[in-house]
Parts: structure tokens; C-alpha cells; sequence
């Protein structure tokens, strides 16, 4: 299965569960074993969209290589955008078996246009219901195919190409339009990795130089995301972070993350993830795949 090679680079030690090639999009399910470390550096030359269906957090971060800016390494969400052409670096530590869904679009012409402009927090971690409810059909048409497989798949690729240009476009920051300049987005990015969660919205506008209510307008222009979602996304990839070390008890994390009781914490990590922390942790602990737990495919 020669092709595989356009999914996985060799070394990748990815196995094939099953494929599907219709028109110009590509679909790969395929399993990966646990392994104690990944350090990789490669570049796709077909745009490639990557969905965790197992139920852990992905454990690994990225960053782009790109000619004239450095970018931080950002924790992968469970669907991920690799634009072709974009050198990519990723990285993690401890990760458990899981089980991937792979694929390969058709290439947009308005692709190649944002790439100058397209920032990691637009692809590393898609969270758009369109998306990923388009890649659950294809998973499906993998697992289970009918009479339309192939015009399905073929079908969806198209979409999702369409889809992510528009949501790139949408995303590509632009002052004309209000929204905020790298250097500014930067700051905040800087600020909240920090650990300083609690903040007020007057303290971001502050480092920023301009007022909270310009601010709140123009994040959202320039990421398509509200201030509160990206403090949470960041919040919560912290607490998963923090779950992985044993030692530490729910309360001793909760306090870390500088709630004010496990109670609270309990709370807004279920309301995040769907789990509550010490679920989310027995989940780790046991290393079970969703296909072992509870399937999200029907």
C-alpha cells in the first residue's frame, strides 16, 4: 500500500486500518501504538485535515516553520489543518495508542493566498461542528461502506476544502476590518500562557494599548473565536496537562489552576470536555480507544 506514504512519512509507524480514494480527496483510517516520544519535522504536499477519534486529548504540540516568523509551539486539538507546502514541526511526550482519521483534500486556489497569513490557532486546533461533522461521515463511509461511498467521500472533500478557505478568510487578520495585528495577538497569547486565567478583560486591553470594548471586537475579527472560548481552550489544555501527573490530586490542580475549590474546578472541566477530571483521568490511566470505550460512530 505504497500510497499510505503520502499520509504517514517514513518512521511515522502508522497501520492502515482502511482507505478510500475518490476524485481528488484521500481518506485514511489508521492505528498508531503508544509510543514514549515524537519529534518530527515534515512537509505535506496535498492540504491534510487529521481527526483523533480515540477518546484521549492529543498530547502533541506544533508549530509552523515558515520563512520569517517564529512560532510558539501550540497544543493540537483533536482536528488539525496542515496547509500543503507548510513545514510543520511536532513534538510530544507519552503518547498513548490512538486511532486517526487522515485526509487528503482537493487543493483550494484561496489556499496558497492565506498561507502568509494563516496563524497556528487557525488550524492546529479546528474546533467548527460543519468540520467535524463532515469528517465523522467520511469515518463512517470508512468503516462501514455503502452504494454512494465513493461520491460521498468525493462530495465531502470538496466541501471541507470550501469550508476551511472561507473560515481562513474569515480568520485572516486585517486592521482595515478592526482586527488585531500579530504583535497584539502575540501579547495576549503571551499573557495567558503565563497562567494568568483570571484576568480581567481591561488588564488584556491594557498590554494591548487600546479599550476592553475594541478589544472584544476585534479578537473575535481576527480569530473568529471569543476572548472567553480562547482563556478556556487554554485553561482546559492545562487542566488535561496537569491530569496526566498522578501525583498531583484533584484539589492540588483545581488550586493550580487557581479555582477556588475542586468542586468548581470539577465542574468546569466537565463542562469543557464532557468528563469530569477524575473520569478524564481513569480514561488515562486504562489507555482504552474509543472503539474499546464508547464509540461516537453510528
Amino acid at each position: 500500500m505504497a500510497q499510505i506514504e503520502k499520509f504517514f512519512p517514513p518512521g511515522f509507524g502508522w497501520a492502515a486500518v482502511s482507505r478510500l480514494e475518490a476524485g481528488k480527496t484521500e481518506i485514511v483510517l489508521a492505528d498508531h501504538a503508544a509510543v514514549d516520544a515524537v519529534d518530527r519535522k515534515y512537509v505535506q504536499d496535498r492540504t491534510m485535515l487529521s481527526f483523533l477519534i480515540s477518546p484521549q486529548n492529543n498530547p502533541s504540540s506544533a508549530r509552523f516553520l515558515t520563512e520569517g516568523r517564529t512560532d510558539r509551539f501550540t497544543p493540537l486539538g483533536t482536528i488539525v489543518m496542515v496547509p500543503s507546502g507548510m513545514p510543520i514541526h511536532v513534538r510530544a511526550d507519552g503518547v498513548p495508542a490512538r486511532r486517526m482519521l487522515y485526509c487528503a483534500l482537493p487543493e483550494s486556489d484561496e489556499f496558497p493566498l492565506l498561507a502568509e497569513s494563516i496563524q497556528p490557532q487557525d488550524c492546529l486546533d479546528l474546533r467548527e461542528a460543519s468540520v467535524r461533522t463532515a469528517l465523522m461521515r467520511l469515518a463512517h463511509e470508512l468503516l462501514e461502506p455503502g452504494f454512494a461511498s465513493a461520491p460521498i467521500v468525493e462530495g465531502l472533500g470538496m466541501y471541507l476544502a470550501g469550508e476551511l478557505a472561507d473560515l481562513l478568510m474569515r480568520r485572516k487578520p486585517t486592521l482595515r476590518s478592526g482586527g488585531l495585528p500579530r504583535w497584539q495577538l502575540k501579547r495576549i497569547d503571551d499573557y495567558l500562557h503565563a497562567g494568568n486565567w483570571n484576568c480581567r478583560i481591561s488588564e488584556l486591553a491594557a498590554i494591548c494599548g487600546i479599550s476592553s470594548r475594541h478589544l472584544m471586537r476585534a479578537f473575535g475579527q481576527a480569530t473568529g473565536r471569543s476572548l472567553a472560548e480562547y482563556i478556556a481552550s487554554i485553561r482546559a489544555d492545562r487542566a488535561r496537562a496537569l491530569l496526566m501527573d498522578e501525583a498531583m490530586s484533584i484539589a492540588e490542580i483545581a488550586q493550580a489552576l487557581r479555582f477556588s475549590g475542586a468542586s468548581g474546578f470539577t465542574t468546569a472541566f466537565k463542562r469543557q470536555t464532557g468528563l469530569t477530571p477524575s473520569a478524564y483521568r481513569q480514561l488515562q490511566r486504562s489507555g482504552k480507544s474509543e472503539w474499546e470505550a464508547e464509540p461516537i460512530l453510528n
